[in-house]
């Protein structure tokens, strides 16, 4: 079955020499500026760099993760002390993934197709438009009901079933309040319908596909790469980077035998442009809504990923008005109500504190309370895991609270 492990056999693992490896990259670096439209599709083995095991490599593996957990559990063992590994909460995106983050950002790259459930692509930056993760992400989940995505700065799956997918919480839009279930695939469950069927349409005009860190042995995510294979496309197609054997290696034009951020890195160089580093990108939304009947205003923060989607990467709020006591709110959604408007402007301070995966260090806002608009405010951060350090803030008026205030004056 495709969640045990492999043949001895399978579990080989083969290096191209330093030459091949350079004519190989050549190649393909041709190939996707001759391409008119590239995708990628993505597997376990982008994100050993990061410190994520993968599942089926053997034993031996040259792999600083070690044994994939298939392999672990067949052979009845647990992974070594010395191994690095890294949760994937914690974990920075590789090369690999700031690669096709680039790529897809000067428009050489269409579509990223992933099998991996590590929520790094979503955390390089790629957003909903350009990434189709089959089976799933442990950071996002959805209501059942209105079908409303919410990202999460921890692991949103929490039934002990297989099958039981519901989390516990439930949709903040107030007309709706459905149940948010994990996005998780399971061995044996459907893929979301929609993003298997539009990465199949991507897969049917696709002229190049690069396969990477993928054993292209779980169906039907590996019928997209082996459509693009079929095609049998002599300066394209399908083009494999894995260090043991697939089943699609003889669809394939090219094997590439290396880790993939080593190909990743070769490769930019060859077209190039630079892999971008890492930033860790969110966004924070706080809004002034005035009461209607009362002298009063709430003033709401909320957490956004950088396509605008709710992201809860907040872990408490803690409001301090003059000289009343600091009131700390440890769970969504973070609101604080300033009792009466009909006092002098009062200056609202805010700590915003986070998961800190990273290390981010809590953020300090000021607050002017505007007695008579209802006022949204969106601060654009950016935080650098390797210095420790965020950027400068860029803060903007929402659009649409923009217009409705213009609209009430």
């Amino acid at each position: 079955m495709a969640h045990t492990a492999r043949t001895e056999d399978d579990k080989v693992e083969f290096f191209d020499s330093p030459d091949a490896l350079d004519e190989k990259i050549t190649t393909l670096a041709q190939w996707i500026k001759q391409a008119s439209h590239f995708i990628a599709f993505t597997g376990a083995g982008i994100s050993t760099a990061a410190g994520i095991p993968d599942f089926r490599s053997g034993m031996n593996t040259v792999l600083e993760t070690g044994p994939g957990a298939w392999e672990l559990r067949a052979k009845g063992e647990t992974r070594s002390k010395k191994r690095k590994v890294v949760s994937t909460v914690k974990a920075i995106p590789t090369p690999t993934h700031m690669m096709m983050l680039q790529l897809c950002q000067n428009g050489s790259l269409k579509a990223v197709i992933s099998q991996n459930t590590d929520g790094l692509h979503r955390r390089s930056g790629l957003g909903k438009q350009e990434l189709y993760e089959l089976h799933g992400n442990s950071n996002l989940e959805v209501c059942k009901s209105c079908r409303r995505e919410y990202l999460r700065d921890f692991r949103t799956r929490s039934a002990a079933k297989v099958h039981n997918h519901l989390t516990g919480r439930k949709c903040d839009d107030p007309h709706c309040r459905g149940k948010l279930r994990d996005t998780i695939i399971n061995f044996g469950e459907d893929l979301p319908e929609d993003v298997l069927e539009a990465s199949l349409k991507h897969a049917k005009v696709a002229d190049l596909c690069l396969a990477m860190g993928s054993s292209l042995t779980v169906t039907p995510a590996a019928d997209i790469p082996k459509i693009v294979g079929k095609k049998r496309i002599e300066t394209g197609g399908l083009v494999v980077v894995n260090l043991q054997k697939t089943p699609l290696d003889h669809l394939a034009s090219m094997r590439i035998h290396a880790k993939c951020e080593d190909v990743s890195r070769l490769l930019m160089d060859k077209l190039g442009v630079p892999i971008p580093e890492f930033r860790l990108r969110r966004k924070i939304q706080i809004s002034q809504k005035i009461a209607s009947h009362l002298p009063s205003c709430e003033v709401s923060v909320q957490g956004l990923s950088s396509d605008g989607f709710p992201f809860s990467f907040i872990e408490k709020v803690e409001f301090r008005l003059s000289s009343l006591k600091e009131t700390t709110v440890s769970k969504e959604p973070f609101t604080f109500t300033i009792p009466n408007t009909k006092q002098p402007r009062m200056s609202l301070q805010l700590k915003v504190c986070f998961f800190a995966h990273y290390g981010e260090p809590s953020l300090d806002f000021k607050w002017e309370e505007k007695s008579t608009k209802n006022v949204t405010k969106i601060y654009t951060l950016e935080f650098d895991p390797f210095t420790q350090k965020w950027a400068d803030l860029v803060v903007g008026v929402d659009d649409l609270a923009a217009k409705l205030e213009a609209a009430a004056l």
